[in-house]
């Protein structure tokens, strides 16, 4: 069987890709940083490598004799943001897993990315959608349309790799206490239901199961084309803000706490709240979306993508919330 690579594996989505990967037989090696949560990893048969993303060394030697790279290692947009740290980790540690995966001839790559730098004001986000001329300047989403880039510049010139688009993910996690970590939706989700959110940024969100996720990332390395994205969303009706999100987990789980929508008016006069809110939601929330918000036509017939529907993904997630959680 093919040995992956795989980094970001103690996160939510690479969690997932490693359970899937480990699944159907492959071996997986997973970069790991010292001291992180990464027994359940262990235990799936992952063989564990410390180091950093940011060590262009450890990844390369953790790489080794990979026939597979999945990259999904990334500080992900919070309140607050250093553009140091998301440049490190999100543009230095793809590039390091970029060179690392041409030095071990891999055979294909996949890089996670996301939704934010991409032009899809005036019709649908689809896996032909350009990137916005003029891209928010948060640091978490200039440090990830920069590794974009660089991912699509290496398949330009002869790297076979490609790139997966997850939504807003949630869901179980074979790494429990990473999966709740903040800023993670399951987080938010478990916050909600006990009271403790009573309020988010309106904006439109196309939601991804992580289990859903890591089908399409597999299913990348196998059926993807260099230089193609791939969009790993659950269906279009299922869009919707992270208060009508949230307010259906509560549904589902009998809870009569409902949270109310910030909407882009409401910011505009209140600067504390856009501070703590951060730079990212607060770029979202003045933003333009289309109607319907994507089209993914080319995901489910050349990767047989076939998502979980919104209220399924949230019973599965609650019944796992309760069972590692309470």
């Amino acid at each position: 069987m093919p040995t992956v690579f795989v980094t970001g594996a103690t996160g939510l989505i690479g969690a997932n890709i490693c359970r899937r990967l480990r699944e159907r037989g492959d071996d997986v090696r997973a970069l790991v940083r010292p001291g992180s949560e990464s027994t359940p990893l262990r235990e799936l048969g992952v063989v564990l490598v410390e180091g950093d993303i940011t060590d262009g060394a450890d990844v390369r030697a953790a790489a080794e004799g990979a026939e597979f790279v999945v990259h999904s290692a990334a500080v992900l947009g919070g309140a607050s943001q250093n553009l140091d740290e998301h440049t490190r980790v999100n543009t230095g540690g793809l590039t390091h897993v970029l060179d690392a995966a041409a030095a071990v001839g891999a055979r294909r790559t996949v890089a996670l990315g996301t939704t934010t730098y991409f032009d899809y004001t005036d019709r649908p986000l689809s896996e032909d959608s350009p990137l916005l001329e003029t891209p928010p300047g948060d640091p978490y989403s200039v440090s990830k349309r920069a590794a974009f880039v660089e991912v699509m510049r290496r398949a330009a010139d002869g790297l076979d790799a490609c790139a997966v688009i997850p939504g807003g993910t949630f869901g179980p996690s074979p790494v429990p206490g990473r999966a709740l970590e903040a800023p993670s939706y399951n987080l938010r989700i478990l916050l909600a239901l006990k009271g403790e959110i009573e309020s988010t940024v309106h904006f439109p969100i196309p939601w991804s199961y992580a289990d859903d996720v890591a089908a399409v990332t597999v299913a990348a390395l196998e059926h993807g084309r260099a230089g193609e994205k791939y969009l790993a969303f659950a269906h279009p009706d299922d869009v919707c803000s992270m208060a009508q999100f949230l307010n259906r987990a509560c549904e589902l789980a009998g809870s009569a706490h409902r949270v109310r929508d910030i909407t882009a008016e409401l910011l505009a006069g209140d600067q504390e709240l856009q501070r703590q809110s951060g730079p990212s939601l607060v770029a979202l929330a003045n933003r333009s979306f289309p109607e319907p918000y994507y089209t993914d036509t080319l995901t489910r017939t050349r990767l047989g993508h076939t998502p979980v529907r919104l209220d399924e993904a949230l019973r599965r997630t609650l019944d796992w919330l309760e069972a590692t959680h309470g």
